[in-house]
């Protein structure tokens, strides 16, 4: 069959979908990846197919600022909706990440006939291409696409499912306000002749690579998948082994944090004073933006890049961010992991689930301080009960399907869903 897959377009939305495309191929299926031009090189760098969508100037730059629903909007949609407080994590996620990420690449003019060069590239290629099953995570528009040509289509979910939990409360909500996601998608999904449907925001199934203990209760179809870890690849640095004697210590912030320069100083300058004078070796994947007005201790190499996955097999510990890759890379190494709080908007998800296995700990650098953070440290390297942690988490994640144990299924539900003329 011929599967189309769609991403938000940052490395750290692609390279979790990379290890399952490699799998559709090795069965014999054709894979396209459909992209701006942004990811065009890590597509052909895997060996898989780009296909472009736009080009650099319809590209929208993603910018801290850009922020959807205004703070009184989102609260108004709170109140009416009932929120708990237990649900604040969750509804950060959908009403400032999620809502803005979508709102970014579904811009439709508002002149009738005008191109929108990014969904009319997408829907014209699945037109052309006529696949048989569309795997998206951010991008509602692919569901559109898919519609259009009658292929299945599925969710790839990045981290826990916020768009099921939004539609189960604005569900089950008395007199439900318009939803915001379902607004945005709106113009796309007009634009082809389609009503703005649950399916084309929860997909005909989703494809969930997330432990199950971070499942939200959702309205969906999932299909359970073993998230494995892919990264840029990179020549082993001659610094690597053999391994030092003093326990060393990766830090990171992720691929996300790179590609945008993105560094609180504050955090990180309670990170270096935290470590130096430590008998550890941090590892620090940091770039030259990141380091500016940084001292960094002797004790810390920093490097603009390496592989987590060679790095981590010679690690005592991982200090990062709370990022889905990052937390199931250090899961699938049977390394402990500190996660900073207040680094990450999915740190609190993922810190849950290290919390809950005994595989970590969790720090925030403005309420711990320094001390804290080397506290925290300290027990993480010292106490044995958190390799065992880690070791408990890694059997969890071999006990889940990998991506060549689903492929059959995704066979079986594409022949069940896709419509043909």
């Amino acid at each position: 069959m011929r599967v189309l897959i769609t991403v938000w377009p940052t490395a750290s939305h692609l390279f979790p979908a990379i290890p399952l495309a490699w799998a559709l191929q090795g069965a014999g299926h054709e894979v396209h990846v459909a992209s701006p031009p942004k990811l065009w090189k890590d597509i052909t760098a895997a060996g898989l197919t780009a296909v472009p969508l736009g080009d650099e100037e319809s590209t929208p730059e993603y910018s801290g600022e850009y922020v959807t629903l205004p703070p009184k909007e989102r609260g108004r949609l709170a109140r009416e909706l009932d929120l708990d407080p237990r649900d604040a994590h969750e509804w950060e996620m959908f009403s400032v990440f999620l809502v803005t990420a979508v709102e970014m690449f579904h811009q439709v003019p508002a002149e009738r006939g005008a191109p929108a060069p990014l969904i009319d590239d997408l829907v014209a290629h699945a037109r052309e291409w006529r696949p048989d099953l569309v795997l998206w995570d951010t991008w509602p528009a692919a569901a559109v696409a898919a519609r259009s040509c009658g292929a299945a289509h599925a969710r790839l979910l990045w981290g826990a499912d916020v768009t099921g939990w939004a539609l189960e409360r604005f569900a089950r909500a008395g007199t439900p306000p318009a939803n915001p996601l379902r607004e945005v998608v709106r113009p796309v999904a007009e634009r082809y002749g389609f009503a703005p449907d649950d399916e084309l925001l929860l997909g005909q199934w989703t494809v969930d690579p997330t432990p199950p203990e971070l499942h939200l209760p959702v309205p969906a179809r999932r299909v359970q998948m073993r998230w494995v870890p892919y990264t840029r690849g990179a020549v082993q640095p001659g610094w690597l082994y053999p391994v030092p004697e003093r326990p060393r210590v990766a830090l990171t912030l992720g691929t996300t944090a790179q590609m945008f320069d993105y560094a609180n100083g504050a955090m990180l300058r309670a990170m270096m004073d935290a470590v130096a004078g430590m008998d550890i070796e941090v590892v620090a994947t940091l770039t030259p933006g990141q380091l500016a007005d940084l001292d960094v201790p002797d004790n810390v190499r920093v490097v603009d890049y390496i592989p987590l996955g060679q790095l981590l097999p010679t690690c005592a510990a991982l200090i990062h961010h709370g990022g889905f890759g990052s937390f199931a890379t250090a899961v699938a190494h049977e390394v402990p992991q500190l996660i900073e709080m207040g680094a990450g908007i999915e740190s609190p998800e993922f810190a849950r689930s290290l919390l809950d296995a005994g595989a970590g700990l969790a720090v925030h650098h403005e309420k711990d301080g320094t001390d804290g953070i080397r506290e925290r440290l300290t027990r993480l390297l010292a106490e044995p009960g958190f390799t065992a942690g880690a070791r408990k988490l890694h059997a969890d994640w071999l006990a889940l399907p990998s991506p060549n144990d689903v492929v059959p299924m995704l066979e079986k539900l594409t022949a069940l869903h896709r419509a043909r003329s």
